[in-house]
């Protein structure tokens, strides 16, 4: 199927008819559409979507209601119409396909759905389709249930990374619906019929069994069973609603909080901030006591500075004097030496008398050490009063106090300096999210808290659920074949519709696991091919398939990679969009909004190469961050077929524009 024009009047910012052709080259296959962030590539997205389905979704895949879907100055203006028409080809065949939607005529100001009146037609080859038949026909060319992977954005690529968490809810739900793409539903649907004729011949098989003494006591189990799976049915449909209902409320606060993540990054710095300013404040308490303590003896240090210098003058004194009574010592004792030696001149070692030529040298030393005596005098009690005025003094010593307090000072004035910066950014988040009720929005995350564990207890009683169910199945299908193999029911219809039935559903689900099996398979090896082309890693062997359709990387020695950049789960979500889409049986041009937003230089060059080739017709939808038309273009300027971009006229207003080929 290929996409030849598409005409939008009054479509969410499209104020207006506008009109996009769409290149029909078979190697210039490539649509360009440029846009900023909420300009409008979402919107043209949705236009697609809404025109070929009835129906544009949000965030969590939900639909957006019709009064959303009107421009708003148009509706401002009173003009409520708002139409897509889109011309589309798929072999050969030409199809018109119109849907749009007006006020009804009683209501003035539509509130809600209900208010609006839709219209659809379609024309194949010029003539006009039966209403009734027109979503049939739809759907032939390109089924809704596979939309999902030729209308997508950035966001889908993000959610394919729940794949490889196995039993996780989001990669479920994305499995089902690849399941539904690759056309497994099919099965699964007929061996639900199955099922549901197998519980008739049971029941039919219990009433005949009822009338047989032998068997009456088994379709007495079998009613038994029969009663409790019903109930066990009921209980399953009662927890899957209230988790659907969970999830829906969980889907809504997660919108929110997506819209006030500035806000909540504020909050939670803002509570970092009080929790810097609580321990500021306490440092300073804190050193305000140390400081008190310290004042307490801090008149030692004035005092100490005082005394120093006495306390020194007093020391070399009693220093000066203690000297002078070591050097009295020793003329004391050179007088009483040489006094001994003029009282009786013999010598001590040959027992001569000195004579009085030699004497008088001696005489002249004595005199001299006795003059030297009389001069130097020293009073003891002058050394010991000194030495009691330094012991005193030596008391008032200091333990640095003063140093110490400066240090505190120094500290208490940083932490000042600390709070008023502290301060001074409170008040400046206090002013960005004074318009935001910031206790809400955490009340909010606090509910969701309370929800994602509701959930996982849901989870866990609808597994039990199921489980019990399994068994019960089992349990009635013993009994069935029990009843079977009596010869008072061999024979009868209803236990050979029974056991036909109990095959053909064992079949069916082989079948629907061979199917999953073989279709895994394929779309790994058409994964695996495309991936080899997108990465820059050229050392991976390939991918590996999981249950859930999930990717991992296998290295050059056949290992799973644990850690996968932001990058490469893009690529890795772009190789599984490629494998699904040639696996998928149908294909159709495939519309990607923002698929290159966290690829590098050397990724979005290989990417933008490949893409080219994953469908006959690819629109991309991107802003001048993703490709630069100046550097990013060489890489495929040759499959370029067209190129528009997105106007912005005001805030609820955009205006598509082609830009020639000279530009």
């Amino acid at each position: 199927m290929k996409l030849k024009e598409l005409t939008i009047n009054n479509f969410m910012p499209y104020k207006g008819e506008q009109k996009v052709i769409f290149p029909q080259h078979e190697t210039q296959n490539v649509m360009l559409l440029f846009g900023d962030n909420m300009r409008g590539k979402t919107s043209f997205l949705n236009a697609l979507r809404w025109g070929f389905y009835g129906n544009a979704v949000g965030r969590h895949l939900r639909e957006i209601p019709r009064l959303n879907l009107v421009n708003m100055d148009a509706a401002a203006m009173g003009d409520w119409e708002m139409s897509v028409v889109l011309r589309f080809a798929d072999g050969e065949n030409e199809y018109e396909l119109r849907r749009q939607i007006t006020k009804k005529a009683h209501v003035s100001s539509p509130k809600n759905n209900a208010d609006f009146e839709e219209q659809i037609g379609l024309r194949v080859n010029g003539n006009a389709v039966p209403g009734d038949v027109v979503v049939n026909e739809i759907n032939q060319v390109i089924p809704e249930e596979i939309s999902r992977f030729f209308l997508f954005d950035g966001e889908l690529l993000q959610e394919y990374e729940n794949l490889l968490i196995e039993g996780s809810e989001q990669g479920e739900k994305i499995k089902e619906h690849i399941e539904q793409a690759l056309g497994v539903p099919a099965l699964v649907h007929g061996r639900d019929e199955l099922a549901t004729l197998l519980k008739e011949a049971r029941s039919l098989q219990a009433k005949d069994a009822k009338k047989n003494k032998e068997l009456s006591s088994f379709a007495e189990q079998q009613r038994q069973l029969e009663i409790q799976r019903t109930a066990f049915e009921k209980d399953l449909a009662d927890q899957l609603a209230q988790k659907n209902d969970v999830q829906n409320d969980i889907d809504i606060i997660d919108d929110e909080l997506k819209e006030t993540e500035v806000v909540q990054r504020k909050q939670r710095e803002l509570d970092g901030l009080k929790g810097e300013r609580k321990v500021s404040e306490k440092n300073l308490v804190d050193l305000a006591d140390e400081r008190r303590g310290l004042l307490k003896n801090a008149w030692k240090d004035v005092l100490h500075s005082s005394v120093t210098p006495t306390l020194q003058r007093l020391r070399d004194e009693r220093s000066s004097l203690q000297d002078a009574i070591k050097h009295s010592a020793v003329l004391e004792d050179k007088i009483k030496n040489l006094s001994r030696i003029l009282d009786d001149p013999t010598c001590t070692t040959c027992k001569q008398v000195i004579p009085t030529a030699q004497l008088e040298p001696i005489r002249s030393e004595y005199d001299m050490a006795k003059a030297q005596a009389e001069l130097t005098i020293v009073n003891i009690d002058d050394l010991s009063a000194l030495s009691e005025k330094i012991d005193k003094l030596g008391q008032i010593s200091s333990a640095d106090e003063g140093r110490r307090i400066l240090d505190i000072i120094n500290k208490e004035t940083r932490q000042n300096v600390e709070l008023i910066r502290i301060d001074s950014k409170l008040e400046e988040i206090y002013e960005e999210i004074r318009e935001y009720d910031t206790d809400h929005i955490m009340r909010q995350r606090e509910k969701r808290d309370r929800l994602t564990g509701m959930m996982s207890r849901l989870n866990q009683d609808i597994e039990q659920i199921k489980q019990k169910i399994e068994k019960n199945e089992a349990d009635q299908d013993h009994i069935a074949t029990l009843i079977s193999r009596n010869k008072g029911a061999q024979g009868q219809e209803s236990s050979i519709r029974v056991n036909i039935y109990q095959e053909l559903e064992h079949v069916f689900s082989k079948g629907i696991d061979q199917l999953r099996d073989s279709l895994r398979e394929t779309v790994q090896q058409y994964a695996s091919k495309a991936f080899a082309e997108l990465t820059t890693e050229k050392t991976y062997s390939g991918l590996e398939i999981n249950h859930n359709y999930g990717l991992s990387i296998i290295d050059h020695e056949s290992r799973v990679l644990k850690e996968r950049s932001a990058g490469a789960e893009q690529v890795v979500a772009l190789s599984l969009i490629d494998g699904l889409n040639r696996t998928a049986r149908k294909s159709g041009p495939i519309v990607m909004d923002t698929p290159l937003g966290r690829l590098d230089p050397k990724h979005r060059s290989n990417v933008l190469g490949y893409l080219p080739k994953m469908a006959d017709q690819v629109v991309l939808l991107v802003h001048e961050g993703e490709i630069d038309p100046k550097k990013d273009m060489s890489n495929f300027a040759d499959r370029i077929g067209a190129r528009y971009q997105i106007d912005r006229i005001s805030a609820t207003e955009s205006r598509i524009v082609k830009v020639q080929d000279h530009d």
